[in-house]
């Protein structure tokens, strides 16, 4: 389904300052803490009494998802998947290496009722410090990998548009996952007869999704940094050498994403719900966004804050 083209509503923000910059997704916890990642390695859970730090990948931490047993799986640029123990600080590795070679850009990650990982890889080439190449190229080799609970790792599809955000339906029955440089999210079936193909969930998108979450009133929002860039979409359908040459401009003239705070929810049928978009002077590029009852936390990567609104009306109508 595309994407609505209905008028975006704003909200006021209130930040929540961070020990350091960079805080990419945010996880809220059952008694409403909050956890991010930030740029220098630190995971860190916000509270009303403060900031913790508990633990430090000694990489570049992305995503985050909660386990039953209180542990933190962690996506790592530079490390692969770990577990982190907030109990303790212990760093530990699920996942390193894929095919026999080092597991590159692991980005998000989704756990089911068996003890399944599902987790999504950007890119083959792109580095967190220089992604821009892969933008412009609309480099596509990002895979979707699972990890069984044996240990056991299946590569269930590569060659994905800077996979990113992933999360899992509430009935197991399939993974959503955003492809970042595809401008959409799509389903991976796990369950019935179209187990193993993929099917369109929201395509076309204004902007860039990031980081997704489902919220507990079965809302699957997402992140969007930026709106798309015309100059991209004019090269997409050209000659690779136009973007080989757009690639050798001097930094300042390559295409850079505007500045904008911008968020949208969609109903599990992929009709959307929230279309949350405004400007604000502290913020911007929001890579994560997580409904807590009527509250919603944004991350980005560019500030050393987390943003908190309270969910507006609803300015859809479904």
């Amino acid at each position: 389904m595309n994407e609505s083209r209905d008028e975006a509503i704003t909200a006021p923000l209130s930040l929540h300052g961070l020990p350091g910059s960079g805080g990419e997704d945010v996880l809220i916890e059952q008694d409403g803490s909050v956890v991010t990642g930030l740029g220098n390695g630190d995971v860190v859970r916000l509270t009303t009494d403060g900031t913790a730090v508990l633990g430090n990948t000694g990489g570049r931490p992305l995503g985050l998802e909660a386990c039953a047993d209180g542990t933190l799986l962690v996506c790592d640029h530079d490390k692969g998947l770990l577990r982190v123990d907030p109990a303790t600080g212990r760093v530990t590795v699920v996942l390193n290496e894929i095919d026999g070679a080092p597991l590159r850009f692991c980005s998000n990650a989704a756990r089911s009722e068996d003890g399944s990982i599902y987790l999504t890889t950007s890119s083959e080439t792109a580095t967190w410090d220089d992604y821009q190449a892969d933008a412009i190229a609309h480099a596509t080799s990002g895979k979707l990998i699972r990890v069984h609970p044996n240990g056991d790792t299946t590569v269930l599809d590569r060659n994905l548009s800077f996979a990113n955000g992933i999360a899992l339906a509430p009935d197991e029955s399939c993974l959503y996952v955003a492809e970042t440089l595809g401008y959409r999210i799509r389903r991976y079936w796990l369950k019935g007869e179209r187990a193993g193909t993929w099917s369109d969930f929201v395509t076309g998108l204004h902007g860039f999704p990031d980081n997704i979450s489902l919220s507990s009133t079965g809302l699957l929002w997402v992140a969007l940094p930026a709106p798309r860039i015309a100059l991209l979409d004019f090269l997409l359908p050209r000659h690779p050498a136009l973007r080989t040459l757009a690639l050798k401009l001097p930094r300042v003239l390559q295409p850079r994403p505007k500045r904008i705070v911008w968020v949208q929810a969609y109903d599990l049928d992929g009709r959307l719900v929230y279309n949350i978009r405004m400007r604000h002077r502290g913020f911007s590029f929001v890579t994560a966004v997580a409904q807590s009852e009527g509250t919603l936390w944004l991350a980005s990567v560019r500030h050393a804050a987390l943003a908190r609104l309270a969910l507006p009306p609803r300015n859809v109508t479904v």
